[in-house]
């Protein structure tokens, strides 16, 4: 039977990184009936069918859909899987040696809807793969996702988790297509409706820095989609507070009202970042962030940093003061 549906979205990507994304998950200590591989090709112009015969001993699975971005290819992937628990990488990236065992077991074991583990950066395309994840794993009592958003900042990455496919088939959580921070919203929802979370320490995913991937695009246009779809996704989240706020229980309202202040904190600084003067910054806060009710960012005890950012960010003074502060820059990869 199979355990976990291992998800990995591709296009046009060099067939030499993708043997290594595969490969590693191959090379992991788990039975080859537990698991399978669902590549989900985004209509590249050459699809990699030839996985088949390359790992015809494994349980891998490719499947060509039109071209709509990662959110589609992932969809696609949940709509396919036929594990009880999902797992999403990146075709650019791939695992720690002999990682993913042990938390396997403890997913057996305790049923979590959501376990999330660690990452490491590699700086170059061809990073030597070293076991670090050669210690006994520490991992948390079970909470609820509403639970760590409330007490985490929630990272964007759809990667660092390991998730119950029931959980977004019967939330109807799916990624948005056609635009960027799709992942922020998938995220969200389904920290969300989780009602346990474990959270460990285990290394297990390898995020490698490459040239040419979507998020170390720093063209104009890029850039201006980038930020128009940040306000988009905070549109699209407002309305599921919205919608949710007769159902929802105290720590569900405190995590998705953090996660989204910390979002609102993102846009603002990837205005910064983006070169938009004090002026601007204060119309577009007041036009665009305070009819959703996020701005002025609301008083909160979640760091130190975030405390002194709120009280700059509430002002036209204070944004000011961080323009002067912040230089325009580029993004890099995840």
């Amino acid at each position: 039977m199979i355990f976990l549906s291992i998800v990995i979205p591709h296009y046009n990507l060099a067939r030499e990184l993708l043997m290594r994304c595969i490969k590693s998950i191959c090379d992991q200590n788990i039975p080859t009936e537990e698991y399978e591989i669902i590549v989900v090709d985004d209509n590249s112009s050459d699809p990699p069918t030839w996985l088949n015969s390359a790992f015809e001993k494994e349980n891998i699975r490719v499947i060509e859909i039109e071209h709509g971005g990662p959110g589609a290819a992932r969809n696609k992937g949940i709509e396919e899987a036929r594990g009880e628990y999902i797992q999403f990488i990146d075709a650019d990236d791939c695992l720690q040696p002999d990682s993913l065992d042990t938390c396997l077991d403890i997913i057996h074991t305790e049923k979590p809807k959501i376990f999330r583990f660690r990452y490491k950066i590699c700086t170059s395309e061809h990073a030597a793969l070293s076991n670090a994840n050669n210690k006994k794993i520490k991992y948390s009592n079970i909470i609820s996702g509403a639970a760590f958003m409330a007490s985490n900042n929630l990272p964007g990455s759809p990667c660092l988790y390991i998730f119950e496919r029931e959980v977004v088939i019967k939330n109807n959580i799916r990624f948005a297509t056609g635009v960027y921070h799709e992942d922020d919203e998938f995220n969200t929802k389904l920290h969300y409706h989780a009602t346990s979370l474990i959270d460990s320490d285990a290394v297990i995913y390898n995020y490698c820095i490459r040239k040419g991937s979507i998020t170390s695009n720093s063209n104009p246009e890029f850039e201006k989609k980038r930020i128009e779809d940040l306000f988009l996704l905070l549109q699209r989240l407002s309305a599921f507070r919205k919608e949710c706020q007769g159902s929802s229980n105290t720590i569900q309202k405190r995590g998705i009202d953090r996660k989204m202040t910390m979002l609102t904190v993102d846009t603002i600084v990837n205005l910064l970042y983006n070169g938009q003067s004090a002026k601007e910054l204060s119309k577009l806060c007041n036009t665009r962030l305070r009819p959703l009710g996020l701005y002025p960012l609301p008083q909160a005890s979640y760091s130190i940093k975030y405390r002194i950012f709120r009280i700059l960010a509430n002002s036209p003074l204070g944004l000011f003061i961080l323009r002067l502060v912040v230089p325009k820059r580029k993004p890099h990869k995840k």
